[in-house]
This record gives C-alpha cells, structure tokens and sequence, in this order.
C-alpha cells in the first residue's frame, strides 16, 4: 500500500494519502515517482548482489532507461546492525545529489522525506516497492530504531553529495518508527495496547 504523509515547514503532520494515484499526484510535483513490483519471495540475506540483479533484469532495464541508473549498491541492515546509531544521524540530514537515485526496498520499511518548497513530504516504501528521486532534490531517509531492511540504492552518475539550500540542521521529522505509529493511528489502524 503506498502510504504518503505531507508535512509544513515546522515537519508538522499535515495530510496522509493512501490512495496510488495521490501518493503519485504529489510526488510527481517535484519530479519524483514512485512504483511497486510484486515481491513473491524474499531474496536471500547472503545471495549475492549479480545473482539479484540477475533474477530482476527486467524492472532494473526499466529504471535504468527511465532515471539513467548506472551503479547499483545493496545496504542490508539488520537490528542491533554495529554502527547503525551513527549511521542513522547521516540517513535522517536533509542532503541532495547530483543525479537522480532510486530506493527499491526488497525486505522490510524504509520511510523517505523529500523536501518540497513549503515543507515535506514522507513516504513510507515497503517491500517490493521504490522511489526515485530527481537530481538536485534534497531528501533524508529513516529505517528505525532497530532495523530489518534490505535495500538496493540504484543511481545515475553522482558527483558530490551536496547540503544544498534551504532550512538547515534537523528539521525535526519523524522517526521511521513514530512514522508508521501515527499513521496508523490516523488510518484507524493502530494496535491496542
């Protein structure tokens, strides 16, 4: 289910989309999209990254000719992952780059934040599911307190990393974890306690 979360400036909780089409109207104003491909069985955490993209040639033919994607890496966190704390505070800085990347999740939930001119937009990508982002489009990214993810970053070519402009310092969104718990308690699916 693609979830979407708009935000103001001050990362206040503004709108939540669940509906395909709304999740795509938003982003397609800042020249983002998002897709979903089924996921009938997971990759296995050892496999290796040749024989991944091997099994997916066609959705990664796609994106290739779509967003330019020249490098492919694979970021497997796993809980209690060592330097994950570290790690986190770099995903969770506002940054761009030079040329467009995409986020294709294979296992677990990733939240991304992708600024806009008067706030953000979150969107929460789960399995099977990605988004690509456009060159020069500044983002931060959230896979929790103690994450289960396996992620394959796909980008075209990229020069530096940049801050770019805008607010600066931590803006104060939140968590993957705070993410998915207001969200679900916005859609009337929260767990009882």
């Amino acid at each position: 289910m693609g979830v979407l979360a708009t935000f103001d400036a001050q990362a206040t909780w503004a709108e939540t989309h669940v509906c395909d089409s709304l999740v795509l109207g938003n982003l397609e104003r800042l020249g983002a999209t998002w897709g979903r491909w089924n996921v009938q069985t997971p990759w296995a955490a050892d496999g290796s990254l040749a024989e991944l993209l091997d099994t997916r040639r066609m959705e990664l033919a796609q994106l290739h000719q779509r967003f330019g994607i020249e490098s492919v890496d694979r970021i497997r966190l796993l809980p209690e992952a060592p330097g994950w704390p570290d790690r986190r505070l770099e995903w969770q800085r506002l940054h761009a780059l030079d040329g467009s990347v995409v986020h294709w999740v294979l296992e677990g939930t990733l939240v991304i934040y992708l600024q806009t001119d008067s706030g953000y937009l979150g969107v929460l990508c789960e399995a099977g599911e990605w988004l690509a982002i456009p060159a020069g489009l500044r983002y931060a990214r959230d896979a929790g307190e103690a994450p289960d993810l396996d992620l394959l970053v796909l980008s075209a070519p990229v020069g530096d990393i940049r801050p770019g402009t805008g607010v600066e310092g931590d803006p104060g969104l939140p968590s993957l974890d705070a993410f998915v718990e207001t969200m679900l308690e916005l859609t009337g699916h929260a767990a009882d306690e």
